[in-house]
């Protein structure tokens, strides 16, 4: 879960495992500070969402992220399948990077497991707002995803 969070704040393979590791850390510390009321799961994913804003809020300050392409594994039957599928996952990711933060946070839980109210609580914002939210973000990928076929 935390490098495919990490994955959609880093577009760069290495920056991608930093993020993941530091997440790591992050919920490690933070660990001590889960009381049990909610799951483990979404303490764990509102830890690593926090981690991966500051560091996003730290580099966009540095001017450090870019946009590249995002070497993503799958197992596909054939050649022509996996290069298909893979470059639908490079789409996909970059789409889900050009989405405001807010937008972003939703979906990345989404594409966790998480549901609507679950993630209100995790990003500590109204059900109706993650509602907006998605939806602004499906319309907004779709748009680009019909567009880079």
């Amino acid at each position: 879960m935390l490098l495919r969070m990490a994955a959609a704040y880093r577009s760069q393979r290495t920056g991608t495992d930093e993020l993941a590791q530091e997440m790591a850390v992050a919920v490690w510390q933070a660990l001590p500070r889960f009381r049990g009321e909610g799951s483990l799961k979404g303490f764990v994913a509102r830890v690593a969402q926090f981690t991966a804003l500051d560091r996003l809020r730290v580099a966009n300050a540095r001017n450090e992220i870019g946009i590249d392409d995002l070497a993503i594994e799958s197992v596909e039957s054939t050649p022509e399948a996996y290069a298909e599928t893979s470059q639908k996952r490079r789409d996909l990711m970059r789409a889900v990077r050009s989405l405001p933060t807010g937008q972003r946070e939703c979906v990345l839980l989404v594409l966790e497991g998480f549901g609507n109210n679950e993630i209100a609580d995790i990003l500590g914002v109204a059900a109706n707002t993650v509602d907006q939210r998605l939806s602004r973000a499906r319309v907004w990928l779709r748009g680009q995803l019909e567009g880079s076929k």
